[in-house]
């Protein structure tokens, strides 16, 4: 019912936004164009008009989604930040289309677009906000709700109720054996022999049971309690304290299945990556031929051949392949203060470029000798990493994903670490333009976990936007 709920406001919001950007987009017109003559020019096609009009209002919408607006419906500023900056976006995106469509709108009305939609979408989305409120204080839609367990998941779960829009009214807590008498103003209410009085005095009563620790015979109990109250209820697995990356769950017609949440890049989701792969792959390598002769010339004139560098590195589900990589270092340098590094930042939970405690530093590649420089420079603008462009045409790594795994580190590995060889290597991705080199190693194997679970074209076309200013400043190694 919550997940529902949720799913339910987001699509609630987004048609509250599309509303606001075609009020927008009126209000802009009626005052840029009095005279209706622009209007009268625009209708001589309406169908066009009409077609291109939903593909921008679509695109404005996916760019709301993209700027995670649909996770923020409490308002506030970064709610108001995220809004002035889609629509700025949207703005441009709506100029561009109309220029290639050969529409010709006045750039004046478009531009006196944007202020309007920060305007309306704020407004419209404060006025959904304040009718979804008042629906949810009615009794006949609001739902009491009571957390079993004031624990670790118990608040977690609190947490969760009272900091999204939500028909749950939660009263309180219940616990047998809890030290604590309140969490977040929300009392404990008694052992859970009480949910006996509040199922009383709350007729629509629904309870969650947060004891994943408990046995199972506790369990069953406390659902036989609340069958006999006539409490609907919802129960925390006792598999959630063991499933470090959360648990997901599946039909297969009346069964229900518990599971380890799993790669997102699978079946058609995997078809539709490799598409982007392949298509974008093959234009930026067409794009930067230039780049790649003149980085060739540069390392052949320089320090001699080779000018590409073929280290093996580890693939999806623990396949070895050759990536290529512009030599940078001076021929014949050995790996073993790479090596080092590596064992250190497995080994120190530190992050790469940062100091232990007791002073002693840990590796920084970036001062090392046996690199060439021009080598250093290639590096810095990550024009070292052109021809892996190759790899991932030929299906060896992806345009976005985790970092390439050498050998040497992946015998490091626990068993937790290797799920981020569960999708392609790539080019660059979310430990990249989250930090680079400043991340610890488990902080990284986080970002991939996160990445590879909670994929979508839209998180892809967002690191791949982020990446462009990290290479302009010249974040590279």
């Amino acid at each position: 019912m919550f997940v529902n709920e949720l799913r339910k406001q987001k699509v609630l919001f987004a048609s509250v936004d599309a509303a606001a950007l075609i009020l927008a987009a009126w209000c802009a017109l009626v005052i840029h164009d009095p005279s209706h003559a622009m209007r009268h020019r625009l209708m001589q096609s309406p169908a066009g008009v009409i077609l291109v009009g939903l593909l921008v209002l679509g695109c404005w919408i996916l760019i709301f989604r993209w700027m995670d607006l649909y996770r923020m419906r409490s308002g506030g500023l970064a709610e108001l930040l995220a809004v002035c900056r889609a629509n700025a976006i949207g703005a441009l995106l709506a100029i561009t289309v109309g220029f290639l469509f050969h529409l010709d709108p006045s750039r004046i009305t478009t531009l006196l677009t944007y202020p309007l939609a920060v305007v309306w979408v704020l407004a419209l989305r404060m006025a959904a906000r304040f009718a979804i409120k008042n629906l949810y204080a009615s009794r006949d839609v609001c739902v009491p709700l009571v957390i079993v367990g004031l624990n670790r998941v118990g608040r977690y779960l609190c947490d969760q109720v009272l900091d999204e829009l939500s028909h749950y009214e939660p009263l309180g807590f219940v616990d047998d054996n809890s030290d604590c008498a309140s969490y977040r103003g929300l009392p404990l209410l008694g052992p859970t022999w009480a949910l006996r009085q509040i199922a009383g005095e709350y007729p629509a009563l629904e309870a969650i049971i947060a004891l994943p620790e408990a046995g199972a015979d506790r369990q069953a109990e406390l659902v036989a309690l609340c069958e006999e109250l006539r409490i609907r209820w919802s129960i925390v697995p006792w598999l959630f304290g063991s499933m470090a990356s959360g648990l997901r769950l599946d039909m297969i017609g009346a069964i229900p299945l518990v599971g380890p949440r799993g790669s997102n890049i699978e079946g058609l989701n995997y078809v539709l990556k490799r598409g982007l792969d392949l298509v974008l792959g093959t234009a930026v390598l067409v794009v930067a031929a230039p780049i790649l002769a003149a980085a060739s010339a540069a390392i052949a004139l320089t320090s001699g051949c080779p000018i590409l560098y073929r280290q093996t590195r580890i693939g999806l589900h623990g396949r070895p392949f050759q990536m290529l990589k512009f030599r940078t270092m001076k021929p014949q340098a050995g790996d073993e203060v790479h090596r080092e590094f590596v064992r250190n930042w497995i080994a120190s939970g530190k992050d790469a470029a940062r100091r232990h405690g007791n002073g002693a530093a840990v590796f920084k590649l970036s001062c090392d000798d046996r690199i060439t420089p021009i080598g250093r420079w290639l590096r810095r603008f990550s024009i070292d990493e052109l021809p892996q462009l190759i790899n991932v045409i030929r299906g060896e790594m992806s345009l976005i994903g985790p970092r390439p795994a050498l050998p040497y580190e992946v015998e490091q590995y626990e068993p937790r670490h290797r799920r981020r060889l569960e999708v392609l290597p790539g080019v660059t991705g979310l430990w990249q333009v989250s930090g680079r080199n400043h991340l610890s190693f488990e902080d990284m194997v986080r970002l991939d976990v996160q990445y590879l679970e909670n994929w979508s074209l839209a998180t892809d076309f967002k690191i791949l936007a982020l990446t462009m200013p990290e290479l302009v400043r010249g974040g590279g190694l």
